[in-house]
């Protein structure tokens, strides 16, 4: 039978609209669609059809979300009146929910994504069955994104349960990982951390099962990627820097070990079980899994391939920073922030937050967010490093950054604001006003976590001031914040061992040296053995010096600031490597060897000097006062 002439027109207009796309003409394409849509002629489905690649043209090119809204409402009216088609009316209803997020409209969004769930669930009966437990976890899984968002972690979690019973259900392994790394940010998010591990644990069995099915399969290599940096960030969170940094000679030695003890005594090789069931993640495996990927397009919803290597190569530099391995830092920091740059060029993201396309905002704010991470990661080294030219550009940029995306990045990332400038003012030597920025970071902490730790900065700038009654002040933030004295050791490592060296700090000030060295002393095996913070481990030694040199022993005092000297000079650490160089002038002073003496004395001078020198340079320059004056957003 031959087609009719409007008919044979709206065929033609469609070949037309491929040929366009296809020589990169989107609007062309978009102007021929819409005549398509204004037949009548067409039968629902193909006329539904039409409307649903229209809208997504007009979402992808311009910035008609109401009109891209308005086609896919008609679709869903003409799909109403046909049975099945329950594929595409789950698409359907994934664009219109797509559109009502870009609207900042939460409720109709919602309503769209448990429309597409309650069709998936009309359609398991139907030919269609194996690609609707697709869009269910699609559906689920924007839920659960619409519930994190507002905070609502219990709705987020029972929503999770659901999707994974169906995962389950229908044996899709890949599906199940998915959900469970969701799981796992989510209490990563609420930090519950026996929920968390038993995740992890799950997890793992999961992504080996996966590996032994399916070991050439992309999908395979980025799930576990995507496992190991997730398990990297927990790490990172609980202060577990010795795991991250073993290498892989050390976790073979410890598997032979585990195993000659487990076959003395029955109830260790139980114990050797359960470690070898225990996730492990470090920099060589993060660089493996990411070589493998390499420039692969990710087969599930997460983030660009080159925002993936870029959040990769800043993790690793985030990792090689406490233990003073800065030029492989500063090395992974170029090249995440030349791979950021560069994808947010390719996404259009460019100019204020005020002036970006509600589409863009919507999909790739993660991109800022990695970029402000980085930046930081260089901020912090160049800081440390005493490096102030580098360290005043760096936040600068982020002043910037986040004063130009108000909403996506100044207000969750306040408190990380106020604890960059206030190591700026400590580095400058402005412990008054570091000790303030702290404390407005405790104050505006996301987790208490980060409040308990910005708390411990406050009361360690406190304690530089010499002001005798901000020793007490000091005692009274670590006791508001739970830090002082006798910590849970249920808390991460890193706040245990800050807590400790602030706490036994305040104790040595108020005259109980011999309980505030055994605090530091608490707090330098955290440092040492765990968070390999060589910055933070030559604090505490050259705190606890003095004390042993007050109770007269020389020898374990010397081996203290030999110790110190030696990392903090390594690490350009001018601040410490000075206090050290006076304490061992007055060391030797003690024990009558006056060439060292001198020498030593000398060698402060030298670097006080320095010191001064690089602070009055950098109290010249504008960007100082922009830092300096900054007091967070109106």
């Amino acid at each position: 039978m031959a087609q009719s002439p409007a008919n044979a027109a709206v065929e033609a207009l469609s070949i037309l609209a491929k040929g366009l796309l296809a020589s990169n003409q989107p609007f062309q394409a978009i102007k021929c669609l819409e005549a398509v849509c204004q037949s009548s002629t067409q039968m629902p489905v193909a006329a539904a059809k039409a409307r649903l690649w229209l809208s997504q043209l007009l979402l992808q090119h311009t910035q008609n979300i109401n009109e891209a809204t308005q086609h896919l409402q008609q679709a869903q009216l003409l799909l109403k009146q046909v049975p099945g088609s329950y594929a595409l009316k789950c698409e359907v209803l994934s664009e219109l929910g797509r559109c009502q997020r870009y609207l900042a409209r939460p409720k109709l969004e919602i309503l769209a994504y448990e429309r597409g769930l309650q069709m998936c669930i009309s359609g398991q009966k139907s030919a269609e069955r194996v690609h609707l437990h697709g869009w269910q976890a699609h559906f689920r899984q924007r839920l659960v994104d619409i519930h994190v968002a507002q905070g609502n972690f219990q709705d987020a979690q029972q929503i999770l349960i659901a999707a994974l019973e169906n995962a389950v259900q229908v044996q899709d392994t890949g599906m199940q990982v998915l959900l469970q790394l969701a799981q796992l940010q989510l209490h990563m998010l609420s930090q519950n951390t026996a929920a968390t591990d038993q995740v992890l644990s799950s997890c793992t069995a999961l992504l080996v099962q996966l590996a032994a099915s399916q070991p050439q399969e992309p999908l395979c290599s980025q799930l576990q990627l995507h496992f190991c940096v997730l398990r990297a960030l927990c790490l990172m969170s609980e202060g577990q820097y010795n795991e991250l940094l073993k290498t892989e000679k050390e976790r073979d030695e410890e598997r032979e070990k585990a195993k000659r003890k487990g076959k003395e005594n029955a109830e260790e090789k139980k114990a050797e079980t359960e470690v070898d069931n225990t996730p492990i993640v470090s920099i060589s495996e993060l660089s493996r899994l990411l070589e493998q990927i390499g420039d692969r397009e990710w087969e599930y919803t997460w983030l660009p391939t080159a925002a993936v290597h870029a959040l990769v190569s800043c993790l690793i530099a985030t990792i090689y920073r406490p233990k003073g391995r800065f030029k492989q830092a500063l090395a992974h920091l170029s090249q995440a922030q030349q791979l950021i740059d560069e994808e947010l060029q390719h996404q259009g993201i460019k100019g204020k937050e005020s002036e970006l396309p509600l589409q863009t905002v919507c999909h790739h704010h993660s991109l800022l967010f990695i970029k402000f991470l980085i930046i930081e990661g260089a901020a912090m080294v160049h800081m440390t490093q005493v490096d102030l030219d580098r360290a005043q550009r760096d936040l600068t940029v982020l002043l910037e950054l986040c004063t130009d995306h108000p909403a996506l990045l100044g207000k969750p990332l306040l408190s990380s604001l106020y604890m960059l400038t206030g190591n700026y003012a400590l580095t400058v030597g402005d412990p008054s006003a570091a000790a303030e920025r702290f404390v407005e970071a405790a104050q505006t902490g996301s987790s208490t976590s980060q409040a308990r730790l910005a708390a411990v900065s406050a009361a360690l700038a406190l304690l530089n001031t010499q002001h005798p009654d901000d020793v007490l002040k000091a005692a009274d933030i670590l006791r508001q914040y739970e830090v002082f004295d006798k910590i849970d050791s249920k808390l991460p490592f890193a706040e245990q061992g800050a807590g400790y060296f602030a706490t036994g700090m305040v104790l040595v000030r108020q005259g109980q040296e011999k309980e505030g060295q055994l605090l530091m002393g608490k707090a330098l095996r955290f440092a040492y053995n765990i968070l390999i913070n060589h910055q933070l481990v030559s604090q505490i030694i050259v705190a606890m010096a003095p004390v042993q040199m007050q109770k007269g022993d020389t020898v374990g005092a010397t081996s203290l600031l030999q110790s110190s000297l030696t990392l903090s000079s390594a690490n350009c650490d001018l601040p410490t490597l000075i206090t050290g160089l006076h304490c061992s002038s007055h060391l030797h002073a003690k024990l009558g060897d006056i060439g060292k003496y001198h020498d030593c004395l000398k060698r402060a001078e030298e670097k006080n000097t320095k010191y001064l020198q690089i602070m009055e340079d950098a109290q010249n320059k504008p960007s100082h006062s922009e830092i300096m004056q900054w007091q967070g957003f109106s």
